[in-house]
């Protein structure tokens, strides 16, 4: 059947009025977008239960057995403290076993269980952050970091002035620096530094940072200002002793090897 110049007319309309509709307009919200994007990029990366599934297959007899039970335990748990108790101690298991990533994750399901609980979710940063800093494989490296960061932001989210986990946060910058803002995490201990001046933990991290790039002066005036305000802070007499040891000062240096060592 042949179809008339008015019929092909109504064909074509219909057509661009679909194409219209299925690709111009996105019903999803911009939440349900990001949790897509994210679980996709998660997906990506790495899957975590085949992870566990070979960190078990290589765990001493003993242990397996135990995590084994506790896995079990947790399957048919009834009660939110019995399901803690599990995953607290399947944490700590594959922690002990050198197994930072897996215990991160299980950190991280402790800290969605307790929701609210800004504490729980910086431990689960400083876990991933952990792993982060003793993996090889990349997208393992890439998943740790990412999931470090999401936690921290999550305890920042319930307690704004939690400042261990914005200098955390800061650091994964600098140890992992984002390709569009290489600078990122240097210029977030910066701010902190502006926010809180007598706050001994930021003047250590941007002392390091100092040390690192060569920066004795800066060094040596930010590691004096920790001893100031903590005149026992043994991290920091440890890297003033680099810091005049480099810069050529060996009295110094000994006398901050010393206080280091004691």
């Amino acid at each position: 059947m042949r179809l008339n110049k008015g019929q092909w007319i109504s064909i074509a309309l219909f057509a661009g009025l679909f194409l219209i509709l299925y690709l111009g307009f996105d019903t999803r919200s911009k939440e349900q977008k990001a949790l897509v994007k994210s679980r996709a990029q998660n997906l990506e990366i790495i899957n975590i239960n085949r992870l566990i599934s070979d960190a078990k297959s290589r765990l001493p007899g003993a242990v397996f057995s135990k995590i084994k039970s506790l896995e079990e335990h947790l399957e048919s748990a009834n009660n939110d403290s019995l399901k803690l108790y599990c995953l607290e101690q399947l944490a700590s298991l594959y922690y002990k076993e050198s197994q930072a990533l897996i215990s991160g994750h299980y950190a991280k399901l402790i800290a969605e269980q307790n929701q609210g609980d800004a504490g729980s979710w910086a431990i689960s940063g400083t876990t991933f952050a952990i792993a982060a800093k003793q993996l090889d494989d990349e997208n393992e490296l890439k998943y740790a970091v990412q999931e470090s960061r999401k936690a921290f932001e999550s305890a920042l989210s319930i307690d704004p002035e939690d400042i261990s986990s914005r200098i955390n946060l800061a650091l994964s910058y600098v140890d992992f620096p984002v390709q569009d803002n290489p600078m990122k995490g240097v210029l977030m201990l910066l701010e902190l530094n502006r926010q809180y001046p007598e706050n001994a933990s930021v003047l250590l991290q941007l002392g390091r940072l100092a040390l690192g790039t060569n920066q004795y002066d800066k060094a040596v005036e930010r590691l004096t200002k920790v001893l100031q305000l903590q005149p026992d802070n043994k991290e920091a007499h440890c890297l003033l002793a680099d810091v005049y040891a480099r810069m050529g000062n060996q009295q110094k240096a000994n006398t901050e090897i010393e206080i280091c060592n004691s």
